[in-house]
């Protein structure tokens, strides 16, 4: 095998992040074509072209494969371009990234003597000083490797190589290192600290570590309404409105006071106000004329608002027929699980009970697969330019599936099933009737049972299985299952000898040594296959854990008044999911392309949007199924345990009370919390005042007087007004002695 640089270059980076405690952040671009071998050897061609265009060094090399027998052979069709970023484009793209983010309106910040967060005055005094200080060996990892990437991936345009598309993957390489350090923590560690935030935002971004301030932030906040959960479900108080009332409160301050923290967590990172600023356009936007920008006067490529509303618009039928197609499907699993469950007394009723759980798990996956490519195509025809505002549409398009999926099965049984029993019995017993007379089956409801199931009990079994099941299936498939994927027979590169170092490969040794000469044959091979491997994992996206998360919010704050309980079990899962995601970021998936975010973008909405519908299912759960509560009508016992209370008007006055009331006090928490200015708000007042002071150093007395910063131009004025007094006095004394 020839001259390896890349991986000789990576060894020696690795040596040196041993020493300054940071990774390496070097790219791997996987090449795979469908195409004829000249369609895929000119497609190769080109996109080496483009990225030594943009100022990146290649080495190409055939991706291998591990045999069971032995040695490696090559994949068809497959080849990896290990990209390095040399020092000098680095910090060109620094500064020009710093220059961008001025221009988009990003203060500039820096830390004061005592350590407090303060405004750039050098920055904002002579804005040429963004172009100083830029030295490509003290920016985090995770900062180069989004500059890295931003060249990669940028338009031609823009100085970038424009590689994307079908059949390429941009992946960095995990520092195993930095993961079995990382994991190490988590053994001994309960929460995320100060400096462990710092230290994962510094390794895989700002996203990253933005979902993990808010998972933890999310965990603690959890505490309290376990807690109550706890006392209300050992006193046997089901469907209590003081629970209830707690849930809402709850839910208001955790997401005003997450929107606080977020705010402030962005601003000590010096990412306020990123998603406003400049960054490089996606590569699929496509432009359909070019205008003068407003505040700069330079041309710039744009696509009209009107027509993008107007393919918005177009794609909300199909998201609606999609949203009801999955609804339809959902609820006739529904109906068939209850009639089997609940109405069927037949033979092999055990048996069939399964099926509506094989149905569920064979069609809906496939629904929402086929769901999330129609959204993504959608949300591809409206031609975002920036890529947040890509992900922020995508991913309200995909939340509305979820919400469906996760959530309608509860819904049906509280307020469709539960309250319609008894028409629902007769409708099967009518069904069975008509069968009967056409088909040879057994004597009159033969077969059937009446629906004796309480109420109450119906939806607190519903919701235990939904909380139980979902954290079970979603820690298998997201972590345990990839894991054991990874661990097939005969393979070479082990999960724990990848991610926990148990094992170091021969690779590991000859980056722990010398490293003068080239790498051996067979330690190029072995590196060669281990990459190959871990490009060829899933890339991971927050979206399915901020999903999930959103998902368990919402039962909690809808369903927790009838299984208590319901909070603690969020607050178990969430604390092993700290743990099990960074198992599964550092050995199941790709490592996560850095990305910079001031907040967790549309799932905040989405948290205030469940919040506000909490406090109507809250309500009318309490109305339904409460007992013993005076200010709800008296039900009759027998009635209140089959299908609860039913009255439409007073279910109808109870849901417009409960919801002007969570306006009142949503109204009144926001107002309270302003009334103590966040971090984010000091700074911002401090920049203000630093401005302020800045200007009046350099004005004229008079300028300063009119300010109200000075009394000279004041003393000034008096002065001049009593010398004129005294002259019109010596004036008038003058006439008077002449006359």
């Amino acid at each position: 095998m020839d001259r390896f640089t890349f991986l000789r270059s990576w060894a020696l980076e690795r040596r040196q992040a041993a020493e300054s405690s940071e990774g390496f952040a070097d790219f791997v671009v996987s090449f795979r074509s469908g195409k004829s071998a000249e369609d895929a050897q000119q497609a190769l061609g080109d996109a080496v072209k483009r990225l030594a265009g943009a100022g990146l060094v290649v080495e190409a090399r055939p991706a291998l494969r591990a045999q069971r027998r032995g040695g490696y052979a090559a994949e068809a069709g497959r080849v990896l371009l290990f990209v390095t970023c040399p020092r000098a484009r680095l910090e060109h793209e620094m500064r020009r990234s710093r220059v961008q983010d001025w221009l988009g309106g990003m203060v500039p910040l820096r830390r004061g003597d005592g350590g407090a967060l303060e405004v750039d005055a050098d920055v904002q005094e002579d804005p040429r000083r963004l172009l100083a200080g830029h030295d490509a060996g003290q920016i985090a990892v995770a900062e180069r490797q989004r500059l890295v990437r931003r060249i990669i991936g940028g338009p031609r345009s823009e100085g970038g190589a424009e590689v994307a598309g079908d059949g390429v993957d941009v992946v960095a390489l995990h520092d195993r290192r930095f993961n079995q350090q990382w994991l190490g923590h988590w053994a001994r560690a309960w929460l995320i600290d100060g400096k462990g935030l710092q230290r994962i935002r510094g390794h895989f971004g700002d996203e990253i570590a933005m979902y993990f301030a808010f998972l933890q932030s999310y965990v603690l906040w959890l505490a309290l309404p376990a807690a109550a959960g706890v006392l209300w479900w050992g006193a046997g108080r089901r469907f209590s409105w003081q629970f209830g009332v707690l849930l809402v409160l709850w839910s208001v301050v955790f997401t005003e006071t997450w929107a606080r923290r977020e705010a402030d967590i962005a601003t000590s990172w010096g990412v306020r106000g990123v998603q406003h600023a400049r960054d490089t356009r996606r590569a699929a936007f496509r432009p359909d004329r070019y205008v003068a920008d407003p505040a700069t006067g330079e041309r710039v490529a744009t696509f009209s608002a009107a027509r993008r509303w107007l393919r918005r618009l177009a794609g909300v039928p199909v998201i609606a027929a999609l949203a009801l197609g999955m609804a339809a499907l959902i609820g006739l699993i529904f109906a068939l699980q209850t009639f089997i469950s609940e109405f069927y007394a037949g033979p092999l009723a055990g048996v069939l009970g399964l099926v509506p759980v094989v149905l569920f798990s064979a069609s809906l996956p496939a629904l929402t697969a086929l769901c999330t490519r129609v959204a993504a195509a959608l949300t591809e025809y409206e031609n975002y330019e920036y890529e947040a505002e890509h992900m922020a549409q995508l991913t309200a398009k995909i939340f509305v599936f979820r919400f469906l999926q996760d959530q309608l099965y509860l819904f049906l049984t509280a307020w469709v099933f539960v309250p319609h029993r008894d028409a629902f019995g007769a409708w099967v017993g009518g069904a069975y009737d008509a069968l009967r007379s056409v088909l040879p089956l057994a004597p009159a409801h033969a077969g059937l049972k009446a629906s004796a199931t309480p109420a109450a009990q119906l939806v607190q079994s519903m919701l235990t299985s939904f909380v139980v099941t979902s954290q079970l299936v979603n820690m298998g498939t997201e972590t345990v299952l990839p894991l054991l994927q990874r661990c097939r027979p005969g393979a070479r590169h082990r999960m724990l000898a990848s991610v926990f170092a148990v094992a170091p490969t021969a690779v590991d040794a000859w980056v722990e040594s010398d490293a003068s000469a080239d790498a051996p044959a067979d330690i190029q091979q072995q590196f060669v296959a281990r990459v190959a491997e871990e490009t060829a994992l899933p890339a991971y996206t927050t979206f399915e854990d901020y999903a999930e998360m959103a998902s368990q919010f919402a039962r909690v704050a809808f369903f927790s008044v009838a299984w208590p309980l319901a909070p603690l079990a969020a607050l178990l899962n969430n604390w092993l999911e700290l743990r099990t995601d960074a198992a599964k970021i550092c050995s199941a998936t790709q490592r996560p392309p850095a990305r910079r975010v001031e907040s967790i973008g549309p799932w905040l909405h989405a948290l205030r949007m469940m919040c506000w519908l909490s406090s109507i299912t809250n309500a009318l759960l309490v109305y339904q199924f409460h007992a013993n509560c005076a200010l709800l009508p008296h039900a009759d016992p027998e009635a209140l345990q089959h299908v609860g209370r039913t009255g439409l008007g007073f279910a109808l006055a109870v849901l417009l009370f409960s919801e002007h009331a969570f306006l009142a006090v949503r109204w009144l928490v926001v107002q309270v919390m302003a009334s103590w200015p966040a971090a984010h708000a000091r700074i911002a007042e401090r920049a203000r005042a630093q401005s302020r002071r800045r200007w009046l150093d350099r004005a004229s007395p008079m300028l300063r007087g009119l300010a109200g910063d000075s009394d000279e131009p004041q003393a000034e004025a008096a002065g001049d007004w009593r010398a004129e007094a005294e002259r019109g006095r010596n004036i008038l004394a003058g006439k008077v002695k002449t006359a």
